[in-house]
């Protein structure tokens, strides 16, 4: 069985023959050593834009000094700002960050809501078909909306800080933008519900340190359960990559099909045992905690296998890199755990592993 199958067989709720060993395209340097990971079963996870995204009534300038970005939105009402670090080292050269974000002040909300209500998304497919051919079985093909609203606002528009001081006083100000961006993906979705796409990512890296309970329930939880109706048909997942202890229950609550980038301990902080419990309905999609690679090769041998073993017999799971890893370490690691994989990932596993 090819790895594209694999996925999509766990994804279906069947079991494959092994478990599923995935890694983010953009992860994944090209050459000799990519060729042999993946001929040993390292699945690629590509993503695709479905639609094409324009502003008529916003003009948008961007200029470069040195390693920075700036980029203002020119609106009827006034303007805003971003300043993007970018060359920054990750996996590869040319990682970026935003340094300050277009909302500074209670200010500047008027102006991004009218930038998110002028945008127009129109249908385009093309490259999805493309981009298909060209993977065929060595993986799947994801599409999304980036964030849902809230992790939206706070990750690319506020920032924690100035998020945190606008929900404490301008409660309503947080509402509105919020709702402007609900409504507006409600477009963006229903382009994604009539594309060929089977995979719809909900963005986010939700972290419970920073989303409490009370945050969750109230604005990312309906919007969890109203966007994954209206994907009906299609596998709905969300990037839930932090400390989740704290969220398990409202987590269940949703109607994802998919939990993706789930971090177990020694990163997270929510066991798998206790993970398969509260989500009983739901995939798996783990993100090998990155922290592993820093290790020596027995050590990242044999927490491998103890991970596979936390997961046995398997059903609903699907080991993945989602995180960057550090690149002195890469190689190393990812041979280790791609071998372990290989070697003791057939399914149904039956612990202990080790003789």
């Amino acid at each position: 069985m090819e790895v594209g199958e694999r996925i999509k067989s766990v994804l279906a709720g069947d079991r494959p023959d092994k478990v599923p060993w995935t890694i983010y395209s953009m992860l994944l340097p090209r050459g000799h050593f990519e060729r042999k990971m993946r001929d040993m079963g390292l699945g690629i996870v590509g993503g695709c834009g479905l639609c094409k995204v324009s502003m008529p009534n916003v003009r948008v300038e961007t200029r470069t000094e040195g390693d920075y970005v700036f980029t203002t939105y020119h609106t009827p009402i006034g303007e805003a700002s971003s300043k993007i670090r970018t060359g920054l080292k990750f996996q590869s050269p040319g990682g970026s960050a935003i340094v300050e974000h277009p909302i500074k002040g209670i200010e500047d909300v008027e102006v991004i809501k009218y930038v998110i209500e002028d945008l127009v998304y129109e249908p385009d497919y093309d490259s999805y078909g493309q981009l298909e051919e060209e993977l065929g079985s060595d993986g799947v093909i994801t599409s999304g909306i980036g964030y849902t609203p809230l992790m939206e606002v706070i990750i690319n528009q506020m920032g924690f800080k100035t998020f945190a001081m606008a929900l404490v006083r301008h409660p309503d100000a947080i509402d509105e933008l919020v709702g402007a961006l609900g409504k507006k993906q409600i477009e963006l979705l229903k382009i994604l519900t009539d594309s060929p796409v089977e995979i719809v990512s909900l963005g986010d890296n939700i972290d419970g340190v920073f989303i409490s309970p009370a945050l969750f329930e109230k604005y990312l939880l309906p919007y969890y359960n109203r966007y994954a109706d209206l994907l009906k048909g299609k596998v709905v997942m969300s990037h839930m990559d932090g400390r989740l202890r704290v969220l398990k229950d409202l987590i269940a609550c949703t109607n994802l099909d998919v939990i993706e980038a789930f971090t177990p301990p020694p990163m997270g902080d929510l066991p798998i045992k206790e993970a398969k419990e509260a989500w009983k309905d739901k995939v798996i999609w783990m993100n090998f905690p990155e922290e592993i690679f820093l290790r020596s090769a027995e050590e990242i041998r044999g927490f491998t296998i103890g991970l596979l073993e936390e997961i046995a017999p398997g059903d609903g799971f699907i080991i993945g890199i989602t995180e960057d890893i550090n690149p002195n370490h890469f190689n190393k690691g990812m041979e280790i755990v791609t071998e372990t994989i290989y070697k003791y990932g057939n399914l149904p596993i039956r612990p202990p592993l080790r003789g």
